[in-house]
């Protein structure tokens, strides 16, 4: 990825070597979303803006200006920095919202992303578990900023491993995610997934990947959760999320998947997001 030139903040573009921030706004409440954008099209749009206010109002605070009118502001922001960094292919937006008084400010940066659209990745992915650390579940677990520290913990863990992906742990030894994304495993017609009540990543790519799932005939189950020995007799398995799309997962251990379902569930993600 190449981070664009320069950076949107509150308004007004500053090069992106020149942005700091006050230490009162080191100081505020701050979370991010991430949006992909696909030939400046934003395929899940709608989904982050509902994460957004929701995160909202968790801090309970309000940004009218960008979350009214289904987010037309925000989009035309967000539109107005690919253009300035001539990002028009394929790009990942971050904004952040600080809460420093008196009011919210925000930054949006954009960076360039390969391949263009959610190609399924031709070399599979080989995950690990991560034994040390356990995902407790809360009413936050399901959102990033319940997740964030976590995954950053995993990522320090990954160190010197050779696994592409790290698998997540709860507090009762069930696989809840990977950071960032959703994880399912398939066997035969049944495909597994974790849900919020076993302290699961709720990405907003979910409710797509369940019509799909009924789409294909599969038969879709959370309520078991996935389990150690389920990884080890299933025969695919996929991780999921808004930006990088649809990826399959390789191996774990000695074991190799395939990936013939997986093949059909990316295929119908990119017509149901890109089409």
């Amino acid at each position: 990825m190449s981070k664009g030139k320069y950076i949107l903040v509150n308004g007004s573009f500053i090069p992106t070597e020149d942005y700091r921030i006050t230490l009162q706004e080191s100081e505020a409440l701050v979370f991010s979303e991430k949006i992909r954008s696909v030939r400046s099209v934003f395929p899940f749009f709608m989904e982050a803006l509902d994460v957004i206010k929701l995160k909202l109002h968790l801090f309970n605070q309000s940004f009218s200006e960008f979350t009214e009118q289904e987010g037309s502001e925000m989009k035309r922001q967000m539109e107005r920095t690919l253009t300035k960094n001539k990002h028009f292919k394929d790009a990942v937006l971050t904004l952040t919202f600080r809460f420093a008084q008196p009011k919210i400010q925000y930054t949006i940066q954009s960076e360039t992303h390969e391949p263009i659209g959610y190609e399924l990745n031709e070399k599979g992915l080989f995950v690990e578990l991560d034994t040390k650390l356990q995902k407790s579940v809360s009413s936050l677990s399901g959102l990033s900023i319940g997740s964030d520290l976590y995954w950053t913990i995993a990522q320090c863990h990954q160190k010197g491993s050779t696994a592409d992906q790290l698998l997540l742990f709860n507090t009762n030894n069930q696989i809840v995610d990977v950071p960032g994304s959703n994880i399912y495993i398939i066997k035969g017609k049944t495909i597994r997934g974790a849900g919020r009540e076993q302290g699961a990543y709720m990405d907003i790519t979910r409710p797509v990947m369940l019509d799909i799932f009924r789409s294909l005939n599969l038969v879709y189950s959370k309520s078991e959760g996935i389990r150690v020995n389920d990884i080890q007799e299933c025969e695919e398995i996929l991780i999921v999320n808004a930006i990088e799309g649809v990826r399959w997962v390789a191996g774990y251990e000695g074991k190799r998947f395939f990936n013939t379902t997986i093949r059909k569930i990316s295929e119908l993600f990119n017509q149901a997001k890109l089409s």
